[in-house]
């Protein structure tokens, strides 16, 4: 597999990643923006991939628990690659939710949080390889993805999803009464236009009521970057 290595965070993190198939975009940086972890918390990265989010989450919160699960043997040495040229200790598990949750040595152990960007079509759509199939296209349906990923949750822990936009109603109806005090991020492209992607975050257990934030707004009317997405992509704290 031909790699190459980029760098991220205005240059504190590098990434090898593949050439061709799935690159690392501003999704899973966004979603690690939004985490807000208190020292020595634990985390789960669900579908880690090269481990964008596990490693900026290490990096900012040194004392916190990482570990990055991906059902692809070969991308999981790639996330294990990054962690350590970035000297970040994660751990890191080839193994698919389903069976993670099922391993007696990991059953008892459950997470403050659960980060996760999960596939964003139905495996029956696709014609495409598998190494992009296994990035981009389901394989467990969105709802036992994501009831897995709060089983995975302490009670009163936090779940935080980034999605295609589209799905955010299968989301909702995925987290009826396992997730509470919901907050839904939408994030547009422009100003104007419809949201492409969002991000659902919540607590395990909680009975407070939805909300619908202002959302992000991506690039400005010169197609740059916004202020708010540059914070995001440049922070380190």
């Amino acid at each position: 597999m031909e790699l190459t290595k980029d760098h991220i965070l205005r240059g504190n993190l590098s990434l090898l990643q593949p050439k061709h198939g799935y690159r690392v975009a501003v999704d899973p940086i966004i979603l690690a923006g939004l985490v807000e972890l208190k020292p020595g918390q634990s985390v789960l990265d669900v579908g880690c991939g090269v481990g964008t989010i596990s490693l900026i989450l290490k990096l900012r919160n040194p004392s916190a628990s990482v570990t990055a699960i991906d059902i692809d043997a070969d991308i999981c040495d790639i996330c294990r690659c990054n962690a350590a040229e970035n000297s970040l200790e994660i751990d890191v598990l080839n193994v698919g939710l389903e069976n993670f949750h099922e391993n007696l040595s990991h059953s008892e152990k459950n997470f403050d949080h659960v980060v996760t960007n999960p596939p964003f079509f139905s495996r029956e759509s696709s014609r495409i390889s598998n190494t992009k199939l296994l990035a981009n296209f389901e394989t467990l349906k969105l709802s036992d993805w994501l009831s897995l990923c709060v089983k995975k949750l302490k009670n009163g822990g936090r779940l935080h999803i980034i999605h295609h936009a589209s799905r955010v109603g299968d989301i909702l109806s995925s987290l009826d009464k396992k997730v509470g005090a919901l907050e839904i991020t939408p994030i547009f492209p422009k100003n104007g236009m419809d949201a492409i992607r969002v991000i659902v975050q919540g607590q395990k257990g909680s009975r407070k009521s939805t909300k619908i934030t202002g959302g992000l707004v991506l690039h400005d009317k010169n197609g740059n970057f916004s202020e708010n997405i540059k914070k995001i992509l440049e922070s380190t704290k």
